[in-house]
């Protein structure tokens, strides 16, 4: 029989010693196994533990070892039912993210941090004191605001009321009144002639009804010494201006003045403001003979002329401006100087005027069918015999000046 081959000097036969060494492996396996089962944990478990190993890490997954018998590899290989597996295997953890990603969803949940106030005004500080200075902002609107006006108006308006209740309380506020700027004197006449009431008269401004153009005192030739002096800042003639506007004026004027109250003499052809002062209910005179009207004639004549001749004017305002001059000579002949020898004589110039009015044709039915010319402006021959006509009115009253 040949020698047996092993190891050892044993005589023991070849498959004994096989057994013997494959069971003692077999058992040395065995424990090793479920030293490592225990350590690794189930097969599950250990695929999700090698799934969340960093990728830059350099280690290998290690493969799990057989089953060390027979019947754990059976039941290995036999597939677990569902309920059975899901309650068996542990739930997997959830994947952790890589700290840069945490640290940016940290940084992006955090809420703003806000400013604090002392910080913003003092970077406002620094730009303001850093800043180059700004220009002074100027404002060229000399025209005067609405409030101011309407102060003015105001107060203006508390003194007209104080002058009627003074007025009411003498019993003059119904009496009639008369001017003489000659002499700078304004009288409220009572019913028998006697004077109630009286006060210094100055002419502040003059506004014409029918050319719309506001005169103040200084610029006027007629009102030369009965008029207030030149005020800065306030232009001598304006055109344009409405009744609000004069007023408005007169107010101003008035203010420049300090005249203790504004009075309006109105008439057909023009408004006449006037400031008083030193009112006295104990006049020193108690008679009032009105001035010749000499003067109020001329220059009213005078103006329509020179505005005819100039052809400045359109037909209407023309007509207009000599129908304003009749009235106005006829309500001076019973206002003013009723009683006296100048009544004739107003009332035959104010005839004439308002004949050469109807001279001038106004556009109608009437022209056309009359076979009238109607022009905006004047025609020349028409122009030429107005003029002659105011002409020889002014040298008639020339004679008595």
């Amino acid at each position: 029989m040949p020698k047996p081959r092993g190891r050892g000097t044993s005589a023991e036969p070849r498959r004994t010693v096989k057994a013997s060494s494959g069971s003692a492996r077999a058992r040395r396996h065995g424990k090793a196994g479920e030293r490592g089962g225990a350590k690794a944990g189930p097969p599950a478990a250990l695929r999700d533990r090698q799934e969340r190993a960093p990728a830059s890490s350099g280690a290998r997954p290690r493969k799990a070892k057989g089953a060390t018998s027979l019947v754990e590899a059976a039941a290995a290989k036999r597939p677990a039912a569902p309920g059975k597996r899901a309650a068996a295997e542990p739930p997997a953890a959830p994947r952790m993210r890589p700290p840069r990603a945490r640290a940016g969803e940290q940084a992006s949940a955090a809420p703003p941090k806000r400013r604090p106030r002392n910080a913003k005004a003092k970077s406002g500080a620094d730009d303001a004191e850093f800043s180059p200075p700004r220009p002074p902002e100027l404002d060229w609107d000399d025209t005067p605001s609405e409030g101011a006006e309407e102060a003015l108006a105001q107060r203006w308006a508390a003194r007209g009321e104080e002058l009627f209740q003074q007025l009411e309380g003498h019993g003059a506020a119904l009496h009639e009144y008369r001017a003489d700027l000659k002499e700078g004197r304004f009288v409220w006449i009572a019913p028998s002639g006697r004077v109630s009431a009286e006060a210094s008269a100055r002419l502040l401004c003059s506004w014409s009804c029918a050319t719309s153009v506001l005169v103040m005192a200084w610029a006027d030739p007629l009102a030369s010494g009965a008029g207030i002096g030149r005020i800065d800042g306030m232009p001598a003639e304006q055109d344009g201006i409405d009744e609000q506007g004069a007023w408005q004026i007169a107010m101003r004027a008035a203010d420049a003045c300090n005249a203790a109250y504004l009075y309006r003499v109105s008439s057909p052809q023009a408004w006449y403001f006037l400031a008083l002062d030193g009112l006295t209910f104990s006049p020193k005179r108690t008679s009032f003979h009105p001035g010749a009207p000499v003067c109020l004639v001329l220059r009213a004549i005078g103006e329509v002329r020179e505005a005819i001749a100039s052809r400045a004017e359109p037909a209407d305002v023309v007509r207009d401006r000599i129908s304003a001059l009749s009235d106005s000579l006829f309500h001076q002949a019973r206002y003013a100087y009723r009683d006296t020898d100048w009544v004739a004589r107003l009332d035959r110039t104010g005839s004439c005027l308002s004949h050469l009015a109807k001279r001038i044709p106004r556009a109608g039915f009437s022209a056309i069918a009359a076979g009238q010319r109607i022009d905006e402006w004047l025609e020349r021959e028409l122009a030429v015999e107005l003029i002659n006509a105011l002409s020889l009115i002014e040298d008639e009253w020339s004679l008595f000046g």
